[in-house]
């Protein structure tokens, strides 16, 4: 399976619920003065492969990835994405 088709069976299974609980999970592992946000390399991590990333899964297969979580996210009330530079 390549990572096209990796990226394509994991975003069938993503709904708001789902990705809701993921973020809420990674929060809480998070020290208490920095639940306010999670790292979208967290997330996508924790619904898939982590060798999904822009260095190893290619930049077209991560954007894609990203932009499924953002308009999720949209859709998950009291949540937001917000585009970090690292």
């Amino acid at each position: 399976m390549n990572n096209q088709e990796k990226v394509d069976q994991i975003l069938a299974t993503l709904t708001p619920e789902k990705l809701r609980e993921v973020i809420v999970n990674l929060a809480q592992t998070q020290a208490a003065d920095n639940r306010e946000g999670v790292a979208i390399g967290q997330i996508m991590d924790a619904l898939g492969d982590p060798s999904l990333t822009e260095k190893t899964g290619g930049w077209e297969v991560f954007m894609k990835f990203r932009q499924a979580i953002r308009d999720t996210v949209a859709q998950i009330q009291g949540m937001r994405y917000i585009e970090v530079d690292s």
